[in-house]
């Protein structure tokens, strides 16, 4: 037994490992809350649930059940909580629970995935805390939990559960700026666009489009001028107007001119680009474009990964900008005849 603090809580924990079948998935698990959203029921099966996990993006499930299968088990234990009668339900690591159960089957005299190890917390445990193990995961997970999801979660808290954006801030390692900004897009998508165009679970890959917009006070602005407004943004996402969220940038220079405006409402973003480089032709240079998106990029980049950076967590970002770096400092010291 050990003690640590959960959410400013001295918390017993005790690591074990469990058999598998001890162990139930989480149905309140963030990873899944868009499936789970569009199911009749309230209440989902095990069976459901392993659908949604491994079906969410495959491409990650695959990747992580590769990466345990060569490891011979995972590096991290999961975290469970107990639920008496030596039974135990995840809070954290429902992916690689079901990846010990795909490959308990697969090397059925193996008995390194009958069991799994584990964080175990007490019964006593409240749900305070466990958000918290599920925001510190779930930002600084195993697998990549997309910002759909991050928003999604963010505004469960917010919203339903009265957590304040400080407190928030506290627990994400984001900025309040992030914060406002991610739930509101996520607001805009879960009470515009969704019920317009259907709950196809692809539509969430659209999420980015939805930030980008509300990062743009310019835009708005420019949209309220031209009475237009998110049901015009959803309409142009939908219509395939807008090919990529990063040209949601581009938008206030289109919306600006009345002929390109005009041309993109009905034919879209690059056949108004085509027609704005005729009247602003540095504007619609893609080298230069490009190169305001990165530093906007930049600009933006969070604190969770400028401390990851720091803390050489992502090495090969780190060596982009250094690369980065040195392009410019030679193309400006050629500038300058230097």
């Amino acid at each position: 037994m050990r003690t640590i603090n959960i959410a400013g809580i001295q918390t017993e924990i005790d690591e074990k490992n469990i058999e598998i079948g001890k162990i139930s998935l989480d149905m309140e698990n963030p990873r899944i809350a868009f499936f789970k959203d569009a199911q009749p029921r309230e209440l989902l099966t095990q069976e459901e649930i392993t659908f949604a996990i491994v079906n969410k993006n495959p491409q990650a499930f695959n990747k992580l059940k590769e990466s345990i299968e060569s490891n011979h088990g995972v590096l991290y234990p999961i975290w469970v909580v107990s639920l008496g009668s030596d039974k135990f339900r995840v809070i954290e690591g429902n992916t690689r629970l079901v990846i010990y159960r795909d490959l308990s089957e697969k090397y059925l005299n193996d008995p390194q995935y009958k069991k799994i190890p584990c964080w175990v917390l007490p019964q006593t445990i409240n749900e305070d805390q466990m958000n918290f193990l599920r925001l510190e995961a779930h930002l600084r997970g195993v697998t990549e939990w997309d910002t759909y999801e991050k928003a999604r979660y963010l505004y469960r808290l917010n919203d339903k559960e009265g957590y304040s954006v400080k407190l928030l801030e506290r627990l994400t390692k984001m900025t309040a700026d992030e914060i406002k900004t991610s739930i509101q897009a996520f607001k805009y998508m879960e009470m515009q666009y969704l019920p317009k165009y259907g709950k196809d679970p692809s539509e969430v890959f659209k999420f980015s489009y939805f930030v980008e917009y509300e990062k743009n006070t310019k835009l708005k602005n420019m949209m309220k001028r031209n009475n237009q407004g998110i049901s015009d943004f959803c309409d142009w996402v939908v219509e395939g107007k807008i090919p990529r969220a990063q040209d949601v940038r581009d938008l206030p220079e289109i919306l600006e001119q009345e002929g390109v405006r005009e041309t993109f409402v009905k034919k879209g973003y690059d056949a108004a680009m085509e027609k704005l480089e005729v009247i602003k032709p540095d504007k619609t240079s893609r080298l230069f474009r490009n190169i305001e998106r990165v530093i906007d990029d930049l600009m933006e980049l969070t604190n969770l990964e400028i401390n990851e950076m720091k803390d050489g967590i992502q090495p090969g970002r780190i060596e982009l900008i250094n690369r980065l770096y040195t392009v410019l400092r030679q193309t400006k010291n050629l500038i300058e005849g230097k």
